[in-house]
């Protein structure tokens, strides 16, 4: 754990015994009347840095067989300059695979911009380059978030993995929108995704990546974990090692051609 780590842990415990929002690292999953509760990777160096916010799918509580995934990816955009964190929303601590019917998309998304303003405040976060990066459900909660037509503070740019994508309407973006879909997924089926894309109004792009022969997850390196059997609901879920790290690298590109100067 690196010194910041270890600062943040330290100034969330010293903030709950205060009875103030904490930012931080903690455990218990929140309930729907906490403020949004993260956990926090980046830079110790002192500087400003873009910052991601994850937002983990109901199959991902953060105390599950998947939570090292998200842990593995903020660590990975801290190598690379960016500061990140990862969104502890009331369905995604619950371990409840059924959270898509209990977490209405609005409901999540407000979660989601309350973050997002908390993330804002954070030192070692740079306000003005804010980026989402949700999956599954929490892919959801950010369309329903870039759906909001008026761009919140500080956000550049939302993209979202093998979401479940709202019936086909016209809509509009005022942030970038980057779309990663599994041609073969039985979850969220892409064409859903392609239907909606095409009437959106603008003025932000929406751009889709399509990895071709696998389905569902394909990312996910735990999904061959027992704990995780709950969550696949009889659809396939399995890791592809090649287009998982493709799909990273794409991401990665993602946020950079995204990135305002700063």
């Amino acid at each position: 754990m690196t010194p910041l780590r270890v600062a943040a842990l330290a100034a969330a415990l010293l903030l709950a015994a205060c009875a103030a929002p904490a930012i931080g690292y903690r455990i218990a999953a929140p309930q729907a009347a906490d403020p949004p509760v993260l956990r926090i990777y980046a830079p110790d160096d002192g500087a400003r840095h873009p910052a991601v916010l994850i937002v983990p799918g109901c199959e991902a509580p953060l105390l599950s067989a998947r939570a090292a995934f998200y842990e593995r990816l903020a660590e990975r955009l801290e190598a690379e300059g960016f500061a990140a964190a990862i969104l502890a929303w009331p369905g995604s601590g619950s371990g409840d695979p059924s959270c898509r019917t209990t977490t209405a998309p609005a409901t999540l998304a407000r979660t989601i911009a309350g973050a997002l303003g908390q993330l804002r405040a954070t030192a070692h976060v740079d306000p003005e380059r804010l980026h989402l990066a949700g999956w599954a459900w929490g892919g959801r909660g950010v369309l329903e978030v870039v759906m909001a037509e008026q761009r919140l503070p500080g956000l550049v740019s939302a993209a979202a993995f093998y979401p479940p994508c709202p019936a086909a309407r016209p809509w509009r973006s005022a942030v970038t929108l980057q779309l990663f879909l599994a041609e073969k997924d039985a979850v969220a089926p892409p064409a859903a995704c392609r239907d909606w894309a095409d009437l959106s109004d603008g003025p932000g792009p929406v751009v889709i990546t399509r990895y071709v022969g696998v389905g569902h997850g394909f990312d996910i390196d735990e999904a061959g974990d027992p704990r995780f059997a709950p969550y696949r609901t009889g659809a396939p879920i399995a890791f592809d090692a090649s287009t998982a790290w493709q799909s990273w690298l794409d991401l990665l590109k993602f946020l950079r051609l995204a990135l305002p100067s700063g």
